[in-house]
């Protein structure tokens, strides 16, 4: 009877993985656990890996995948397609650019050429489209990351972009470490305006503060609700802690906020947290008394059709 059942067991979790996720929270701790197992499931190529969550794109965009290396990694190259990158634990070297040889679908054996960058847990990367990368491990040590696939920017570049990316090679490779992240919390700090916020953009890579930007963001007291037609908010918290309320219904709605949310669900959010809001769902930040929550705001567009 048991193995009767098991091809609808299959069905009914692809199923899943192909739906909607709907609004998702990794902890900190569920991630440190999630590496943990990973790390008695490495193969032969010195890797594990799992699917966190998947919005069944044919492109293979809109998939959530948590990895782990403890050896250096095949060469990568994907088309159509940028790598958002939250190292979760571990360091290694980044390996980016240049040409890769023997190519095979998404994969090759060796770079030439390239720019080599220290990762380290904490660190966020983004990795354009079309761009040759490994990620490169010490002898007994390892790297883990959250990689989510975001489609590359297809229309016109707007002219005067929200912000400017990062000055580093390859073009438009965008890297924000730990420690300067820190560093930027520290001065939005001192830079919160009445309504009890600061915030800063990282990269705006071309849909002008829609799709496809990077927002740093700091909150001293609660925020306004929020709503976005056509854009995922993934959210890596970097510092602080607070709540999440999330779903039910927007009243007063003017543009993208709110003047508040009727019903919902409340999830405890803190500094190490991913956080996965679909499209056209309601949610706000609630900061305790004297606390603040800062968190790096990825603007992914949504998924068509």
């Amino acid at each position: 009877m048991i193995g009767h059942h098991l091809p609808t067991l299959a069905l009914v979790l692809t199923l899943m993985l192909q739906a909607d996720p709907g609004f998702i929270v990794w902890s900190m701790s569920e991630l440190a656990g999630r590496n943990d197992a990973l790390g008695a499931e490495t193969g032969p190529d010195g890797s594990a890996r799992k699917t966190l969550a998947d919005y069944g794109s044919p492109s293979g965009s809109h998939r959530f995948r948590f990895i782990r290396r403890d050896r250096d990694g095949r060469p990568e190259q994907h088309d159509g397609i940028d790598d958002v990158v939250l190292i979760q634990s571990g360091s290694g070297t980044l390996l980016v650019g240049g040409e890769m040889l023997g190519r095979r679908g998404d994969l090759g054996t060796s770079i030439t050429g390239g720019w080599r960058y220290g990762v380290a847990a904490s660190d966020v990367l983004r990795i354009p489209a079309g761009t040759p990368h490994a990620y490169l491990v010490p002898d007994g040590g390892h790297v883990t990351y959250l990689l989510v696939r975001v489609p590359a920017f297809v229309g016109e570049v707007v002219e005067v972009p929200d912000g400017d990316a990062p000055r580093l090679d390859p073009p438009e490779f965008g890297m924000w470490e730990s420690s300067e992240l820190e560093e930027r919390n520290r001065a939005l700090g001192t830079r919160v305006g009445p309504d009890g916020s600061a915030r800063e953009t990282l990269a705006d890579y071309g849909a002008g503060g829609q799709s496809h930007r990077f927002r740093f963001i700091r909150r001293d007291d609660d925020g306004p609700p929020e709503l976005h037609q056509d854009i995922i908010d993934l959210v890596f918290v970097q510092s602080g802690a607070g709540t999440l309320l999330v779903g039910g219904e927007m009243i007063g709605q003017s543009n993208v906020q709110g003047a508040r949310i009727d019903g919902g669900s409340r999830h405890p959010v803190a500094a190490g947290d991913v956080l996965h809001i679909p499209a056209r769902t309601p949610h706000g930040y609630v900061v305790p008394e004297g606390g603040h929550i800062t968190y790096v705001l990825v603007r992914v567009p949504a998924l068509e059709g």
